[in-house]
């Protein structure tokens, strides 16, 4: 006798296993997490200093951004696996806020990223270890 259920399990199964193509959609996307990678490079380069402000009879500890560290970013960056460039960090830094801001909220941040990089006029070089 055939056991209807497992005879159905087994065809969903064989169905899911013949049509891969959701997997090799997000295999062939080379930029897959590009931008939020950027995203939290950029965040992690902001240097803070701590101002103490008095609120009543307390103070109160504020962080205020300073500025950025274009070096670090560069080495986050090459530490996630993207390309960075070879020339001036600061400008590479500001190319990446920059897009960052154009890129943020559109449909496909990652491929829009990319391309937005790219048409800068900075020469960007993947670096790998050997």
């Amino acid at each position: 006798m055939i056991n209807l259920p497992v005879l159905l399990l087994s065809a969903i199964l064989l169905s899911g296993c013949a049509n891969n193509q959701l997997v090799t959609e997000n295999g062939s996307n080379t930029n897959l997490g590009y931008f939020s990678d950027a995203l939290t490079c950029n965040q992690s380069t902001t240097q803070k200093t701590k101002i103490n402000v008095p609120t009543g009879g307390v103070q109160t500890v504020i962080e205020m951004p300073i500025g950025y560290d274009a070096n670090t970013f560069v080495d986050c960056m090459k530490h996630e696996g993207w390309p960075v460039t070879h020339a001036d960090p600061t400008e590479y830094l500001k190319v990446s806020t920059d897009c960052l801001q154009k890129t943020q909220g559109t449909e496909n941040m990652d491929e829009n990223y990319a391309a937005c990089v790219k048409r800068s006029r900075m020469n960007v070089d993947v670096i790998t270890d050997k």
